[in-house]
């Protein structure tokens, strides 16, 4: 069953109502299923995945980047064409935000970093150092080292891209036919899926999955696509910050 994206208000299904009865918001033709945006991104991650044969080729620093830069794009792109292909209203669909809320998400990204060091200080106690936290922090470092414009380029991206894709593209398909819980858990998984595939204690998938949470219920609460891209960017820089500091 279909629900407003605004209060939550069950629609009925097939209805061609184009304001929620409950709360008067402007109702979205739900063009894009749940079923197709996770095939849209599965495809657009596999098109990331085939750029890797280029670490075989290139040196590795250079290589990291470039890699990195098209599998986020094809994160972008690849659900970005298939809305402009069902021409849906795409700053309409991904609930687009203000740039009244870059303050606020500059906030919640500094918050976030927060709980991610607490819950990472709880899982090392449970679970031991994870090995793959380790290595991308590492690669993070040495990216640093030969080129700090392009690490900081490799650092704002993602917030850019995962968040169009993984918040503005699939939470909003699952949320146009489930529960907003079901929406956010379910983004949320992918997104800590998507960074669990070098990490066999799942140390990494947890953490992530869990920022997802934060960042799928805010995205919800405010409906700003801008709230949540400048808080994943922010909580990126700043874990390139402390690694700095640290190292």
């Amino acid at each position: 069953m279909p629900y407003c994206t605004k209060c939550g208000t069950p629609l009925p299904i097939g209805t061609e109502a184009r304001f929620c009865p409950n709360c008067g918001a402007r109702l979205y033709s739900p063009g894009i299923s749940p079923l197709a945006a996770a095939l849209v991104l599965g495809l657009s991650f596999v098109a990331g995945v085939l750029a890797f044969p280029i670490l075989l080729v290139v040196e590795l620093s250079v290589a990291t980047l470039i890699v990195s830069t098209i599998g986020e794009l094809m994160f972008l792109f690849g659900p970005l064409f298939y809305m402009l292909y069902k021409k849906v209203n795409v700053t309409e669909y991904i609930m687009f935000g203000s740039l009244k809320h870059l303050v606020p998400g500059l906030g919640l990204g500094i918050a976030l970093q927060g709980v991610s060091i607490t819950l990472g200080l709880v899982l090392t106690h449970l679970l031991g150092p994870s090995t793959a936290v380790e290595e991308s922090n590492q690669v993070i470092i040495d990216l640093t080292n030969q080129s700090p414009f392009g690490t900081m380029l490799f650092l704002i991206i993602p917030g850019i891209c995962e968040e169009f894709a993984l918040r503005g593209f699939l939470q909003n398909a699952l949320r146009r036919r489930y529960s907003p819980l079901v929406a956010i858990v379910g983004a949320s998984l992918a997104f800590g899926l998507m960074h669990s595939l070098s990490d066999p204690q799942g140390t990494y998938m947890i953490m992530t999955f869990s920022i997802g949470l934060f960042l799928g219920y805010f995205y919800n609460r405010f409906r700003s696509y801008v709230m949540a891209a400048t808080a994943h960017t922010t909580f990126n820089l700043m874990t390139f910050a402390i690694l700095m500091l640290a190292s």
